[in-house]
Order: C-alpha cells, then sequence, then structure tokens
C-alpha cells in the first residue's frame, strides 16, 4: 500500500438533529442537498475531492492544504449568504488535519484519516478548526489577510494525545466562538480517561451503540474479556458528550470486592456525598433523580446481581438516567437492551483488498509501529498479518499483546509461535470454544515468554487495585528471587510486552494491569503458594500506611492541591490496605494510622462515611489503645469524620477524644479534641455548651505559636462565638485568616474565608463579603474543590453588585454541584437565588414558580430560611405578586411546590429559550 500525505477536510452541520426536529422531512433533504452543493461547489473551485457523505457530514482530501484554506473560506461565505429553506440559519462546523493515508480498492485508509472528524467535532457552526500538523504546515501559505489563532490544546474525543487546535480567521467569517467542546471543557462535565494508545477502527459498532443508547435507556456491552468492551464503552460515551445534560461519568467496578459497595462506588465517582441514617442506594436515587447524565458502569461481570440491582433501581426512580455497561454476561433485568461486541473485522478472502480494510490488521499494524517495530506492510508481509489476526480471533488484547512481541521477534517467527501455542485452537471448531478460553490461551502464551523474573513480578502486581507508581512497586514486590533494584526494568519489561498499562500523571508514570492479566496474574498468585500471597498482601497493606503517613505533614500547608491529588490516585490502595488490615488479628495498629493519617483528605474530599467506617470497628478491638498516643489521635479524627454524617458518634467520640486527651497531658490532641466537640455541640443546637470548649482550645493554642494548630482551634470556636458575639466574632476571622495565609493552609483558608463572607453577609457588609468568597473560591479550586456554599454566596453578591449574568452562574454552578451531591439545602437556595433573579428580570411567572421549588426542596430538608435569604425571599415574592394577580400568584407556586425533581432541573437550569433575558 502506497503511503501519501493528504490534507483532510471534515464538514458537518450544527444542530442537524435539532434542525430536522424543526422541519419537515423534505425541507431538511432540501438542507442537506443545499448544503453538500455549496461544499462541493468550493471543492471543485480548488481541488478538492470529495470522498465521503454521510448523514449531514462531508469528508474530502485535498493535495494542497493552502487550497483547502482557501476552499473553506469561500465554502463559509457561500454557506452564510445562502437562502435556506423556511427561513433556517444553516450553520456548518468544520475540521482540517494534514497527514497519512494509504488509498485502497475500499478507500483511504490510516489514523490520520478521521482526525480532521474528531478536530470538527469540537467547534461550532461557522467555526474553522485546524489541527496542529495542518497549522504548521500552512504558515507560509495562509491565504492573503487570514490569520490563524492558537486556541491551546485540547482533549478531543477520541480520547487520546492532546492536540493544539487553531481557528482559521478571515474577513467575512465570524471570528469569536464559545469554548471549544473538547472534553477538558467545563461545560462538558466527565470523568473521563485518557488514552495513550489510538481508538482504531469500530466505526460500525459506534454507530449501532450510539443508536441503541439514544433509543434505549440501558445497553449492556457483552463479550469475552479483552474483546473491547471498556474502549468501546469510553469511546461511544465521548462521541455522546454534548454540552446537555449532566454529563458523562464512568464507573470502574473492577477493583470492588464487596457487591454491596455498588450504589457507595457510583456515588462516589459521581461525587455524591453519603448522607446521615440513609442508605447509599437511597441517597444515589434521590440525587440522580433530576439528572440528565450518561453513566458508564464498567467491569459488572463479579458483581452482577448487585449491578442488576442497582441499575435496575436507578432505570425505574430516575427517568433520565442513561447506563451503559460492559460484563461477560447481561444484567437480565427489563429494559435492558443486549449488544454482544464483535471481535474485530478479519479479512476476508478477498484478496489484499478485503485485508486493508479489516479493523484486526489496523489495530496490529498500529500497536506493531507504536512499538517501534518498524513493521512493513506490503504485498509480501499483508498475508502474514492477516494469518496472525485471524489465528489470534480478532480479540484486541491478543492482537495487542502479539504486536507487542515484534521487538524480539520477527513476523514469521511470531506467526510461528502462534502455530505452536494455539494447536488446540485450529483444530475442529473454534467458534464452539468459550471466548474465555481464547483470551487465556492469549495471555498465557505472552506469560510463557517472560523470564522467571517478570513472572513472579507479574503476579505480584496483581495485589495493586487500579493504578500504583514505581515505589508501590519496589516497596510490594521487591523481595525473594527479585531484588528491590531491578523492579523498575523489570516492570519497563513489562510494559514493552503490553502486560502492564504505563500513563502519565502529572510529570511521572503510574502504572496498571489490565483487569483480564490481573486475574490471570492473581491466579498464577495463588498458585505460588499461600507464604507468598501473605506476603505480597502485608507489604501492600504496610507500603500504603507509609505513603499516607509520609502524605500527612503536607496536608496542612501550600502542597495540599498536589498531595489530595496524589492521594486521590492512590485511594483505591489505600482502601485496599485498610481492609486488608481490618481482616487480620494484628492489623489494628495499621488501620489507626492510615485513617488517622489521612486527617485532612478524608475532610477535603468529603469521604468521612467511609473513614469512619473503617476507623469505628478498630477503636472497638480490645489491642486499640496499646499505643495511647494513636489511639488519641484515632478518636480526634472519628470525631472530625463523624460530624457530617452521625452527630450522636461525633458527640460520643469527642467527648472521649476530651477525656482521653486530658488524661495523657496533651495538649496538641486536646486542642483539636475541644475545637472539634464545640463545633458538634454547635451543630447538635447546644452552642452555649460549645462555647467554652472551643474557647479553651484557643486559649491553650496561642502560646504554642502552631499556626495550624490555631486556626484549627479558632474555627470551632467561631462557630459557637458568631451566634452569641458577632462582633468580638469578626476579630477572630481576620485572625484565623491570617493564620492561614502564614501556614498557606489553602483548606482551612477556604473554610475560614466562606465562614467569614457568611458573617459579613448576614452584617450587610456586602464588600467583605465578595473579597472572602472570592479568596474562598479560589483556595477550593487551589486544592481540587468547588463549594456550593461559596457559589450561592457569591450569587447574591453578584446580583447585589448589578451583576445578573454572573449571579445567575453563580447559582447554576451551586445547582449542579449541590445536585451532584444530594444536598437539598444546597439546592433550596441555588433555586431561591434563581427565583429572585428571574423576578429582577421581569419573568415574574417564572419567578413564582421557582420560588415554589425552592419551597419544596428546603420544606424537604425540614429546615426554615436562613438570614439574609429569608428576607431576600420575602423582597422578591413581594415583587412578584404585586405584577401577578392573586389567582396566577397562587397557580404558579402551586405549580412550583408540586414539581418533581425533574421540574428543577427543567425550570431551574432554564433549559429554554426563555432564559436569555436574564442574561
Amino acid at each position: 500500500m502506497s503511503v501519501e500525505t493528504y490534507t483532510f477536510l471534515f464538514t458537518d452541520i450544527e444542530g442537524s438533529t435539532a434542525l430536522l426536529r424543526r422541519m419537515r422531512e423534505s425541507l431538511y433533504a432540501q438542507v442537506l442537498a443545499d448544503h453538500r452543493s455549496l461544499i462541493r461547489s468550493g471543492l471543485a473551485a480548488h481541488g478538492g475531492r470529495e470522498v465521503d457523505t454521510q448523514g449531514d457530514g462531508l469528508f474530502a482530501v485535498f493535495s494542497s492544504l493552502s487550497a483547502c484554506l482557501a476552499a473553506v473560506i469561500d465554502m463559509q461565505k457561500a454557506l452564510d449568504a445562502h437562502a435556506w429553506p423556511a427561513g433556517e440559519h444553516v450553520r456548518v462546523r468544520m475540521g482540517i488535519h494534514t497527514g497519512e493515508a494509504s488509498q485502497t480498492a475500499t478507500g483511504l485508509i490510516g489514523l490520520d484519516v478521521h482526525r480532521a472528524a474528531r478536530v470538527a467535532a469540537v467547534g461550532y457552526g461557522g467555526q474553522v478548526l485546524l489541527s496542529e500538523a495542518a497549522a504548521t504546515l500552512v504558515r507560509d501559505g495562509i491565504p492573503a489577510q487570514a490569520a490563524l489563532k492558537d486556541l491551546g490544546v485540547h482533549r478531543l474525543k477520541d480520547l487520546g494525545r492532546p492536540e493544539r487546535i487553531f481557528q482559521l480567521q478571515a474577513p467575512g467569517l465570524p471570528a469569536e466562538f464559545p469554548p471549544l467542546r473538547s472534553l477538558a471543557n467545563p461545560a462538558l462535565p466527565n470523568n473521563l480517561p485518557a488514552q495513550l494508545s489510538t481508538f482504531v477502527g469500530r466505526a460500525r459498532e459506534l454507530s449501532e451503540v450510539r443508536v441503541l443508547v439514544e433509543s434505549s435507556r440501558m445497553v449492556t456491552l457483552i463479550g469475552a474479556g479483552g474483546c473491547g468492551k471498556t474502549r468501546l464503552s469510553l469511546q461511544v460515551a465521548a462521541e455522546m458528550l454534548d454540552g446537555t445534560g449532566d454529563g458523562v461519568w464512568l464507573v470502574e467496578l473492577a477493583a470492588v470486592a464487596d457487591p454491596d459497595a455498588v450504589p457507595a462506588v457510583i456515588a462516589e465517582a459521581l461525587g455524591i456525598a453519603p448522607q446521615a441514617r440513609r442508605e447509599t442506594l437511597e441517597a444515589l436515587l434521590d440525587a440522580l433523580a433530576p439528572q440528565d447524565i450518561l453513566i458508564v458502569l464498567d467491569n459488572c461481570e463479579h458483581l452482577i446481581d448487585a449491578c442488576a440491582k442497582t441499575a435496575d433501581a436507578l432505570l425505574r426512580r430516575c427517568p433520565r438516567v442513561h447506563l451503559v455497561a460492559t460484563s461477560r454476561e447481561p444484567l437480565g433485568i427489563n429494559g435492558e437492551t443486549i449488544y454482544r461486541v464483535p471481535s474485530l473485522s478479519l479479512p476476508a478472502s478477498g484478496g489484499s483488498a478485503a485485508a486493508e480494510s479489516s479493523d484486526a490488521i489496523a489495530l496490529f499494524v498500529d500497536r506493531a509501529r507504536a512499538q517501534g517495530a518498524g513493521l512493513t506492510v506490503d504485498e509480501d508481509t499483508l498475508p502474514v498479518i492477516a494469518s496472525v489476526c485471524q489465528r489470534l480471533d480478532g480479540l484486541p488484547l491478543a492482537i495487542e499483546l502479539a504486536a507487542a512481541r515484534l521487538r524480539s521477534l520477527s513476523l514469521n517467527g511470531l506467526h510461528d509461535r502462534l502455530d505452536q501455542r494455539f494447536r488446540l485452537l485450529t483444530g475442529g471448531s473454534r467458534t464452539a470454544l468459550p471466548r474465555q478460553q481464547t483470551l487465556r490461551a492469549a495471555v498465557d502464551w505472552s506469560h510463557s515468554l517472560l523470564t522467571g523474573a517478570e513472572q513472579s513480578l507479574l503476579r505480584r502486581l496483581s495485589v495493586f487495585a487500579e493504578t500504583f507508581d514505581l515505589d508501590a512497586a519496589e516497596a510490594v514486590c521487591g523481595f525473594g528471587d527479585i531484588a528491590v533494584f531491578d523492579v523498575a526494568e523489570l516492570l519497563g519489561a513489562l510494559v514493552d510486552k503490553s502486560l502492564v498499562v504505563a500513563e502519565p500523571a502529572g510529570g511521572a508514570l503510574r502504572y496498571r494491569l489490565l483487569e483480564t492479566i490481573r486475574e490471570f496474574a492473581a491466579e498464577r498468585l495463588a498458585e505460588a503458594g499461600q507464604d507468598e500471597a501473605a506476603t505480597v498482601a502485608a507489604a501492600h497493606s504496610q507500603h500504603y500506611v507509609s505513603v499516607a503517613e509520609a502524605a500527612n505533614p503536607h496536608l496542612k500547608g501550600s502542597g495540599q492541591g498536589h498531595w489530595f491529588a496524589r492521594l486521590d490516585a492512590d485511594q483505591a490502595n489505600l482502601r485496599r490496605a485498610a481492609r486488608y488490615a481490618s481482616g487480620v488479628p494484628d492489623g489494628t495498629e495499621q488501620v489507626l494510622r492510615l485513617v488517622a493519617a489521612l486527617d485532612r483528605y478524608w475532610m477535603a474530599r468529603s469521604r468521612g462515611a467511609e473513614a469512619l467506617a473503617l476507623l469505628a470497628p478498630a477503636l472497638e478491638r480490645p489491642d486499640a489503645r496499646a499505643d495511647p498516643v494513636l489511639f488519641g489521635h484515632a478518636l480526634v479524627v472519628a470525631t472530625l469524620v463523624a460530624r457530617v454524617s452521625d452527630i450522636a458518634s461525633a458527640r460520643r467520640y469527642g467527648e472521649q477524644a476530651v477525656e482521653f486527651a486530658r488524661q495523657l497531658a496533651d495538649d496538641r490532641l486536646l486542642i483539636p479534641a475541644l475545637s472539634l466537640l464545640s463545633s458538634v455541640y454547635y451543630f447538635a443546637g447546644e452552642t452555649e455548651r460549645g462555647l467554652p470548649l472551643g474557647q479553651e482550645a484557643v486559649e491553650r493554642a496561642r502560646p504554642l505559636g502552631d499556626e495550624v494548630l490555631l486556626v484549627e482551634a479558632l474555627s470551632g470556636y467561631l462557630m459557637c462565638i458568631d451566634l452569641i458575639d458577632p462582633v468580638r466574632s469578626g476579630e477572630l476571622f481576620d485572625e484565623a485568616i491570617a493564620c492561614t495565609e502564614r501556614s498557606g493552609d489553602l483548606l482551612f483558608a477556604c473554610i475560614m474565608h466562606n465562614n467569614a463572607g457568611a458573617h459579613a453577609l448576614r452584617v450587610g457588609d456586602i464588600p467583605a463579603t465578595r473579597a472572602h468568597l472570592e479568596a474562598a473560591a479560589q483556595a477550593a479550586l487551589a486544592y481540587g474543590e468547588k463549594s456550593d456554599t461559596v457559589a450561592v454566596n457569591l450569587g447574591w453578591v453578584r446580583r447585589h453588585d448589578g451583576d445578573p449574568g454572573g449571579a445567575w452562574s453563580s447559582f447554576e454552578a451551586a445547582l449542579r454541584i449541590s445536585r451532584r451531591t444530594g444536598e437539598r439545602f444546597g439546592i433550596a437556595y441555588a433555586v431561591l437565588g434563581l427565583a429572585c433573579l428571574a423576578a429582577d428580570a421581569g419573568e415574574w411567572s417564572r419567578a413564582c414558580v421557582l420560588h415554589g421549588i425552592a419551597q419544596a426542596a428546603l420544606d424537604r430538608t425540614g429546615e426554615p430560611w436562613q438570614e439574609p435569604e429569608l428576607r431576600y425571599r420575602r423582597e422578591s415574592l413581594a415583587q412578584v405578586r404585586v405584577h401577578l394577580s392573586q389567582e396566577q400568584s397562587d397557580r404558579d407556586y402551586a405549580r412550583g411546590l408540586a414539581l418533581s425533581l425533574d421540574g428543577i432541573a427543567d425550570l431551574a437550569l432554564l433549559q429554554d429559550p426563555q432564559r436569555s433575558s436574564l442574561r
């Protein structure tokens, strides 16, 4: 196959689905015809060649990049000037990329072919975008008066490497557009992981699954391990992320062993906070009820019953939630649509043309070249490659493992080894054998090619949950026949052989095993004997206790954000380490050490319920008091984490912590115990009882000269004194904030600034409120969190400043955050802000409905309105009732009270054209 360089152009109509819904089919057909005619005229005038049309998209190539740019300028001008049917204004987005492709009997093939479509997909109608490759080549040949605007680096929806994108600017073309629809755009909420390797082929499968997801609320991708279910589901999810609804979220279940934990894992992935005295599933269902969201549940097979139960509840209770699951078997619930993920397309007996169009061959060639194998594809090698792919049954994992071996084997040598290893698969009916056996054979074959030390390391790596770093691999696996200093080299060898995946993370590398490889390796570890398995598990637990303790000093200073992110990456392993220690007789000390060391992490990431579940049983063990200082610290942390979910337990632990610290005469233990117990009494409505404890904490902390300890003491004291003596509290807020500035404590800077802002708002000092809340938001952003409370308070400040657009954005952000975490209190206050803004804009009926929604949300909490929101609400409702008749205002307000959480999503987020008057 001859490889040539082309400039690829992809065009499609923005919002074509909505356009079709607005028009009759005959008019829409005319729109498509006009679009294609105008594009084709531009191609003809500038030497372009049409390659394909699909729906409203058109794919073309040019031999000259400069000619392509001249063509798209003419096309956009013609499209803008055209008189479209029914008075519509049709806008077309365009993507340009320059790269290599091979011309075959079935068309152009090559990984660069679809790059232009990926580039176009992040743009807007009327916008022309270029990849970095195209922009670099055209700098000296750009048309007169045209220019390229650097839009920065973006993650495209192929989930691959980031791409620097440029916008073509020219007279007569629009210049200003919203931020690109790339995966890093905050308007496209998602947690889809970046992929180091390219997504190859699967065009038919992508199209079929997208159609199913759009028409069915539950789609399960089933197939053998290694057939590509996860990668296909991620690509479908990325392509469906369009800025509408509440985003696309991946829930990774491979490392989850407890079926009862499935709802909690989903809630954690979506950022939904646990609620006191409520089952996690119920809290999850309530939080997701109003959301228009796509959730990918990956690797369900080992939790099939729990996943089925949770998915069934989501489908029944959350009418706008869509699910995509990957599993080796169906979940077996009503409403489930099953899609069997096929092997990659294999070459039929149609000669080289059929082979060139095979996805399996394309994957093999891509992965071999990525390994630096220098594979040449020609009439001699193509039949051998086709035979390799056929013998591997088109399974992506098996193909990737085979391609990796080309670094040490010739193509013919690889082919011959497959003949020897898979003799079982060539006799009789291959289709009669379970795919698990096919995959196991592929993995076993790759495993047999490893050295003894590589095999030992691989089986020991199976102890890790999700990702790990080199330090962890050395600490856990470096014993016996593997020296610590050899681990790095051996790990690199496993990466080279595609048995371990290396992923960039903040300038370093993290590693993980594909789940199928991990299961295979775990079986090998079990076969190696109980002693080795126990040694590995104990070393893993001890290492992550050390990780937690090493992180602890850094969780109180300016480097918090970096260390919180590091702990996020290790979260699954930290959890596994704690659970291991909880399950062994001598593990009490390790549980207490790990949970206590992560005190700030539980607080910053709202994971108190998880910490309490680990800590509470350990505190009841007979040997829990063996180290009195450690036990006292653990009681303090138990008070901290229980305070947000179980006030009764928090009171019990707090009182015990104070008593224990007094017995030890340890001020550094007593001060946080006093402060936390003071705050517990505040939340319990016993402010007078908490005040002296907070005061004692502050008085003990001041002489020590420890800024971090002092601000912790002040935080509890301020909760109580702000209600009793607000004048005095103003001075104390200044002192606390000064402490955080000197120590660099971002977490408490956010807390203190937010609380000081709330104090200033209550007393009517708007400039001070604004300054504190902006500082709180900045601090939260710096350590990687968002706060609905800060966003609500900022909304009131911006409303006061006469900035309704900014206020609207703040309240809307607060509503999204609180809906995500299931915080009904936050929902009520955010919607109240939107209601007041609607009244300010003169949308009286809408405001009245929103006021009803806000009240309905607050009623579910059992709490009254607080000042100053109580006053804002009263004034706004008075305005509304002046402009509406009594009958209409009563009707609109009742409508809001009666709306479900879906109504909150539709009206409060204003997903309709009427929102324009508020901007």
